[in-house]
């Protein structure tokens, strides 16, 4: 027998019982989550309603689990940028994406390259809804879509502020229907869109909601939800105006394909603490954002349910991916 071929024996003699021993390295396992600090992805810039709600989570994440949760800004394409960096992540749970679920149940009928459905994620809950709406300034010459349109016909090239693809398709079926003349300004997240919108940059927005923290200075003309706003229940919804478009989003803990449930249980029992923490509703009732906590199965199953209904009525509005 050779050197060589003695010295690869006792390698793997040495290997094997290792492993028997239960010395050799292995994964982490779900009992032990979280060993370290977490890394909270954010698709937007800071400032924005979901950034807003996003620190807040992580710090109850934080007080939960006992690790810190770090959050790391990741903007581009209405969080698509964050998703896919998501998607390269290990599936132990010590990096999540906080946003919209729209990422997933939207995004993807509205742009050629993204092709994310629900099923390419694991979900540990949700936690807000957004009050979606167009919004304007207080002082602006209409107080409801109808208005609006009347005043954008006289006013062709008025500027309408966009933070993702779906904000462009609301903006681009309305002109089309209507006729518009529109300039689409590409915004980068909801600090940009209220910088926009507060320094009359812009004449409406699509806003996730964080405009309602400034009731003296702006207003919203339409809910794009399926429901009339908490915030503004006089307000009509977008289908009330006739437009077929009422699409709900939430705030989604998200995760790479594979997470153990063990894992997600423990981020959803953590996600839960949001609806009682008094530091996290004081920062969510003051931007006027609503509280509705969905536990990780309700969770995929209002992604999946989400996912066929803005299917449907995306394409059947005609829209194909750009």
């Amino acid at each position: 027998m050779t050197l060589a071929t003695r010295r690869g024996l006792i390698a793997a003699a040495m290997a094997l019982a290792l492993g028997v021993s239960g010395f050799a390295p292995r994964a982490a396992h779900a009992e032990d989550y979280p060993a370290g600090p977490l890394t909270m992805y954010v698709g937007y810039k800071a400032g924005g309603q979901t950034d807003l709600v996003g620190r807040a989570v992580a710090k109850v994440l934080s007080d939960q689990l006992g690790v810190p949760v770090n959050v790391v800004n990741k903007p581009g394409g209405g969080g698509v940028l964050a998703a896919h960096e998501l998607q390269k992540a290990a599936p132990d749970g010590n990096t999540f994406l906080f946003h919209a679920n729209s990422v997933i149940n939207t995004e993807p009928f509205m742009m050629k390259r993204i092709d994310f459905k629900p099923d390419d994620f694991e979900y540990a809950g949700m936690i807000t809804a957004y009050q979606t709406s167009l919004a304007t300034q207080k002082d602006a010459p209409y107080d409801d879509l109808a208005g609006f349109v009347a005043w954008a016909k006289e006013n062709p090239g008025f500027s309408f502020g966009s933070l993702s693809p779906t904000s462009r398709m609301y903006m681009e079926i309305i002109a089309e229907k209507e006729g518009l003349d529109v300039n689409i300004v590409p915004l980068k997240g909801g600090g940009d869109m209220l910088n926009a919108l507060l320094g009359n940059q812009v004449a409406l927005v699509l806003s996730g909601g964080i405009h309602y923290k400034y009731p003296d200075q702006l207003k919203t003309i339409s809910a794009l939800t399926t429901f009339r706003q908490p915030s503004a229940p006089d307000v009509k919804t977008i289908e009330e105006d006739g437009y077929p478009l009422g699409m709900d989003s939430r705030t989604t803990l998200i995760l790479p394909k594979g997470t153990p449930r063990e894992v997600l249980e423990k981020l959803s029992t953590a996600l839960k603490a949001c609806e009682t923490d008094a530091d996290f509703k004081t920062i969510v009732d003051a931007a006027d954002i609503p509280i509705f906590y969905f536990d990780l199965d309700q969770a995929k199953a209002e992604m999946e349910k989400s996912y066929a209904k803005n299917k449907e009525i995306i394409e059947g509005a005609g829209i194909e991916p750009k």
